[in-house]
């Protein structure tokens, strides 16, 4: 499991890269061709956006992963051992329930754009290919959510085992 776990996060992290390499090109040249040229390329301007979208959600996927999103953690971080890992158990799950909800209504918009057949302005691409980066990280978000979870809950279940086998009977 933890192989193909390494695996995935070797493809997200190359993946990430190469998009903002790109990015950082079609940025590069439109700036480049406007300048020198007079000339602007319609569809940078679009696949520019669309690339940023993708790379806020897989960016935002590797940083529930590593634990690196804002948060408020005063509370957390005060509480004594056993309520810390009740409290991060807690805000996991109901952080990756409401990605799950986000991810089921952003599919039923995917669909709904896929039966209408439009296309992008510039790209002539179809515009549910646009949205689908949305479902897909918002799964892929709640899923490392709840693999967030493992560490505190296994830390209960260790805590809760050493007392009773310490208890007498």
């Amino acid at each position: 499991m933890k192989r193909i776990l390494g695996y995935i996060d070797r493809i997200e992290r190359l993946t990430l890269v190469w998009i903002i390499l790109g990015l950082a090109v079609i940025g590069f040249v439109q700036v480049f061709s406007r300048y020198i040229f007079n000339y602007s390329f319609t569809w940078f301007e679009e696949l520019g956006r669309y690339l940023g979208v993708f790379i806020a959600f897989l960016g935002a996927g590797l940083g529930v992963k590593h634990g690196t999103h804002f948060s408020m953690d005063l509370l957390v971080a005060n509480l004594p051992r056993p309520w810390k890992e009740l409290l991060t158990t807690a805000t996991n799950s109901v952080s990756a329930t409401f990605l799950l909800i986000i991810a089921y209504y952003s599919w039923k918009i995917v669909i709904k754009m896929h039966g209408f057949e439009t296309t992008s302005a510039a790209m002539q691409i179809p515009m549910y290919l646009a949205y689908l980066p949305i479902p897909v990280f918002c799964m892929v978000m709640s899923a490392r959510f709840f693999l967030c979870n493992i560490e505190p809950i296994s830390s209960l279940l260790k805590r809760g085992n050493n007392r009773s086998e310490g208890a007498v009977p």
